[in-house]
């Protein structure tokens, strides 16, 4: 039986950015390849932090439950202090479950976290995983393109063809540089040591090692360090033009600086690795069929633990599309608007992650009234994570809270998204239900709409925005909102318009 190589979607990159799109889409039975360089997967760590918007990606891709066995729910926010150890600045925590229905922030080892999104794929026989081939070739037709790979085992070469590609194959993307070199830089471009730690037993409690992140806002030596779990924590250690590069990878430098903390008897250096961090974002996202996500689109400095949280919404906001064009259900124009949504909103992100890398390098408590001004006040030094507006895109563009992520409800002890997985959602509050026509209901059922009648906590979100009707998107942004039966049918219309235009 001949290997087929003909696909709808082609995924380069399997990292967590490519992992979701796929566990995403292949839920729309749509054929896809996966190919990834890597035979394995990285045995150490890179991203250590999801926020709740992110819990609630995996949990429609029906995954949240693993990886919240292997994940830690943060409480403690994230603390910024001088040179004195004196607080600056907190990032704000919560000890209860967040409006995404999932604890607000989270810590893993992401070596855990890629084998559940690749065991996921397991679930579906539409989805070809192809481990240890490395793209080295593009080529570009009227409907469709072509890849080549080298598989490294046998240093044999094959061609796939996709009618759309996905390129999350990271910084150095083959596909993201066949589609723009051009970028924007923000500006931040420093190297940092990262140092990850094995913490032994008896030190899992001492006080030298609080249960929260670390911004040590210090210009002598700036740094960072990260509670991931009792077993695990991280240094972020910025490298100043006195280092010597081959010394301070070396175990007697690092130890010198862990030793207000750690000794080599309380801890084992896991691994210590020089990195780049970047303020960057590409300037086009699209060409044809070729479409870039995650770190292939934009870096950013790790300050703010958002750099794989930006990579998962892009392939949340671009999976719906792609599932809708490949299926017919609307025209490819729509992936226009994947990048002006998306780019608006990372780069608040990113920008926000810039100012916190001022304030650690430079410890100037008067950066904290400049940047953090609609948070800030003399006895309230905290600030939180944005709720950015999209860029116009497809929704009906206003002001927030349309095009702004929107609350997960619980509805007789399950979240609402369980009812609709990965669907359009239109909730009400008005007896919609009885009002609806034939022709209506078909044109829910075209749309893939799935109604959910308002219990007394989605009337209460519903009366906050004065409306009785709320159209929300599959990656659970607000598309738009009515009041009665009339202008819930010509909201969507406006999506069906919207959406074949």
């Amino acid at each position: 039986m001949q290997e087929n190589r003909k696909f709808d979607l082609i995924i380069v990159g399997l990292g967590p950015v490519g992992a979701v799109v796929a566990n995403l889409l292949a839920q729309f039975n749509i054929s896809i390849l996966v190919i990834e360089k890597n035979k394995y997967i990285h045995p150490t760590p890179r991203a250590i932090h999801f926020d709740g918007e992110i819990m609630r990606i995996f949990q429609n891709i029906g995954l949240a439950n693993l990886i919240k066995k292997i994940s830690r729910p943060s409480y403690q926010g994230m603390r910024f202090v001088d040179a004195n150890d004196k607080t600056l600045l907190v990032r704000k925590a919560n000890k209860k479950i967040g409006d995404q229905g999932w604890y607000n922030n989270w810590y893993f080892f992401q070596p855990e976290l890629e084998n559940i999104l690749r065991l996921g794929l397991n679930r579906f026989n539409n989805v070809s995983v192809r481990l240890g081939e490395t793209l080295i070739k593009i080529k570009e037709f009227k409907n469709k393109t072509t890849l080549t790979t080298n598989i490294s085992c046998s240093n044999k070469k094959v061609t796939y063809s996709g009618k759309w590609i996905i390129g999350c194959d990271g910084a150095k993307s083959l596909i993201s540089h066949k589609i723009s070199n051009k970028v924007k830089d923000l500006g931040f471009d420093e190297k940092w040591l990262v140092i990850d730690l094995n913490i032994k037993k008896d030190t899992f409690k001492t006080k030298k090692l609080p249960n929260y992140t670390v911004q040590h806002c210090n210009p002598i030596r700036p740094m960072t360090r990260c509670f991931i779990n009792p077993k695990k924590r991280r240094w972020e250690i910025k490298i100043l033009p006195s280092d010597d590069l081959n010394k301070i990878i070396q175990k007697k430098f690092l130890w010198s600086i862990l030793s207000p903390w750690l000794s080599p008897n309380e801890a084992e250096i896991e691994r210590a690795q020089i990195y780049t961090f970047h303020s960057i974002i590409k300037n086009k996202w699209r060409k044809n069929n070729l479409v870039i996500a995650g770190d292939s689109a934009h870096q950013s400095p790790p300050f703010l633990g958002q750099g794989l949280c930006a990579g998962i919404r892009d392939a949340s906001s671009l999976a719906w599309r792609l599932g809708l064009i490949i299926r017919g259900k609307a025209n490819s124009s729509i992936l226009d608007t994947y990048m002006d949504e998306r780019k608006k909103h990372v780069l608040e992100f990113i920008r926000l992650a810039v100012k916190c890398g001022e304030l650690i390098n430079t410890g100037k408590k008067e950066l904290i009234a400049k940047y953090f001004k609609d948070d800030y006040s003399n006895t309230d030094t905290t600030f939180n994570y944005p709720k950015p507006q999209l860029g116009k895109g497809i929704w009906k563009f206003g002001k927030v809270p349309l095009g702004q992520i929107t609350p997960q409800f619980f509805i007789k002890n399950n979240l609402s998204d369980e009812k609709a997985i990965y669907k359009f959602i239109l909730i009400e509050n008005c007896k919609l239900k009885k009002d609806l026509k034939n022709s209506d209901k078909k044109l829910i059922e075209e749309l893939e709409i799935v109604i959910i009648s308002a219990n007394k906590e989605i009337t209460r979100w519903l009366y906050s925005i004065n409306s009785n009707v709320a159209l929300i998107r599959p990656d659970r942004y607000l598309y738009g909102v009515a009041n009665d039966y009339t202008e819930t049918i010509k909201l969507l219309n406006n999506l069906k318009n919207r959406l074949k235009s």
